[in-house]
């Protein structure tokens, strides 16, 4: 889809030319001079800027543009927390789209400003209506702004009703309007994040992903953007870590973290940047950020459980998940915490713990269809299913859930659900099936540097029954342990099985750990003298 922000604009070298002729502006340079402020960052600017505007066009007669100037004055307000002053202003444009000479245009400014007053106070059935005719006037007097946002606000309350197909239509609706050019920049940017954090947060990451590059696109094309800038990085930031570009997810969520002002999204940053440390086995910074999350009001679950869980410390974990599942959340995060809480309780042993989130994540996974939510259901069933035996009803669960997984492009989970597969074909009594799983299951984890994973999968991918001289090295191991015996650097290791050098490090660390020998020439010694390895 072609984006019509891909043309870049200048909005700092904009602001600059208005401010320098400001006491000429027309009413339409005014309404410009609002926007360029807007967009770089000076409220107080675009405020007094709006306002002006606004007593132009009634001066001129033209009442549709100046209800179109309170209304972004209110909304912008409104975004900043001002919420006295906005609906003040709110209240102005009641006041002027009662006039005799009110038309078509300020009708739909008014049900649209009406639809949102009842989406905020939680009437989503009142606002629905409202919408919807607010959306019906825009195409009538052909305001592709004006249809573009009511058409995102039926969209986000239908999904929150349950009507997921038509809401999540209507936002598709919405972002093909944006591609189209028929929404200026002024509500671009708004119902591009406002959509986007729509799908995050209710579990579309299919749909999150095409939009969230589109989105990037838009807000690189405006030079000087201050609003949205946060939210777009820390939304390419969450798919990118989706996408296992782990290391261009840390820079983009630190940068946020460096930058940001509002405090919703400054704190939404510090968790992402845990998570990321999490999930790379760096605890010290991980826990660090998630204290800077939480000290900003973000809950922090599930990504402190599973902290402690790394660390082994399950019943700390199970209390976070606990507390995490009295609370409200939205889909997505609660199928998180659902999920986490699967994972912990089956390593407490809590089978019927682990069956109840289960049942709740499997339920989520219904009322939404998208493919996460249904890939952590899938998973979540078949892990219970193994650890109860039931090995031939769970590997199709797991296989479905890698497959969406797959679909998703998202290889972390892949891996892991790898890895479950892997362990329900050692039950079913295919030793060579399971290795072969915990095989590619390693290699992604190894290519994504999940430090805490590849631990697991190492002590579950290695033989249950050992000879008297089996250290217990991991397939891998045992190939790293050959090409040391050989004399090879690891360097040239880490080229041989496409691995990083940290990787080989490290695997060469766990090999002497394991052997008990303080050297390599002692390992290749160890080797050779108990049949581990075959070369001369």
């Amino acid at each position: 889809m072609t984006i019509r922000g891909a043309t870049v604009v200048d909005w700092t070298g904009r602001f600059d030319q208005l401010v320098a002729r400001e006491a000429l502006l027309d009413a339409a340079e005014l309404d410009e001079l609002g926007q360029a402020a807007w967009f770089t960052g000076r409220d107080d600017v675009s405020h007094r800027a709006w306002e002006r505007a606004h007593l132009r066009h009634l001066d001129d007669g033209d009442l549709a543009a100046a209800v179109r100037c309170v209304f972004w004055l209110g909304f912008t307000l409104s975004e900043h927390g001002d919420q006295v002053r906005a609906r003040t202003w709110m209240g102005r444009l009641f006041e002027l789209c009662a006039r005799p000479d009110a038309d078509p245009h300020t009708d739909a400014y008014r049900e649209l400003c009406s639809a949102v007053g009842r989406f905020a106070q939680g009437d989503l059935e009142g606002s629905v209506p409202l919408y919807r005719r607010a959306a019906e006037l825009a195409i009538a007097v052909d305001d592709g702004d004006l249809d573009a946002l009511a058409t995102m606000g039926l969209g986000r309350a239908l999904v929150r009703l349950g009507q997921v197909e038509e809401g999540f239509g209507c936002l598709d609706r919405v972002m093909l309007m944006i591609g189209s050019g028929r929404v200026s920049d002024r509500a671009a940017g708004p119902a591009f994040c406002a959509v986007v954090a729509s799908l995050l947060a209710r579990g579309d990451l299919e749909r999150a992903r095409v939009w969230t590059r589109d989105l990037g696109e838009w807000c690189d094309a405006q030079r000087g953007l201050e609003p949205f800038r946060g939210e777009c990085t820390l939304h390419r930031a969450t798919v990118m870590q989706l996408g296992g570009e782990w290391g261009e997810a840390a820079k983009a969520a630190e940068q946020v973290c460096r930058s940001e002002k509002r405090v919703e999204t400054l704190a939404n940053a510090w968790y992402r940047a845990a998570e990321l440390h999490r999930v790379a086995g760096r605890a010290a910074p991980a826990r660090d950020a998630f204290r800077q999350a939480a000290a900003l009001g973000r809950e922090v679950q599930p990504g402190l459980a599973l902290l402690h869980r790394d660390a082994g410390e399950l019943d700390t974990a199970w209390s976070g998940l606990t507390r995490a599942r009295a609370m409200t959340l939205g889909p997505a995060a609660r199928a998180e915490v659902l999920a986490a809480a699967v994972t912990v309780a089956l390593e407490r042993g809590r089978l019927a713990e682990a069956r109840d989130a289960a049942a709740e994540l499997a339920e989520c996974a219904a009322a939404f269809g998208t493919l996460s939510l249904r890939a952590q259901a899938s998973q979540a069933q078949g892990e219970i299913a193994l650890r109860e035996g039931r090995s031939a009803e769970a590997l199709p669960l797991l296989r479905a859930a890698w497959l969406d997984w797959r679909r998703l492009d998202a290889p972390h989970q892949a891996a892991l659900v790898r890895v479950a597969i892997g362990c329900a074909a050692r039950v079913a009594g295919d030793e060579e099936g399971a290795q072969l799983e915990f095989d590619a299951a390693r290699v992604a984890l190894e290519g994504l540097g999940a430090v805490p994973d590849l631990a697991r999968l190492e002590r579950l991918a290695t033989t249950t029954q050992r000879g008297p001289a089996d250290p217990g090295l991991s397939r891998r191991e045992r190939e790293v342990l050959e090409l040391v015996a050989r004399g090879w650097s690891n360097q040239r290791i880490a080229e041989h099985l496409f691995l990083s050098d940290r990787t080989v490090a490290r695997h060469v660390g766990s090999i002497l750990s394991k052997l008990d020998v303080p050297s390599r020439s002692a390992a290749t010694a160890y080797a050779f003298g108990h049949g581990l390895v075959t070369v001369a």
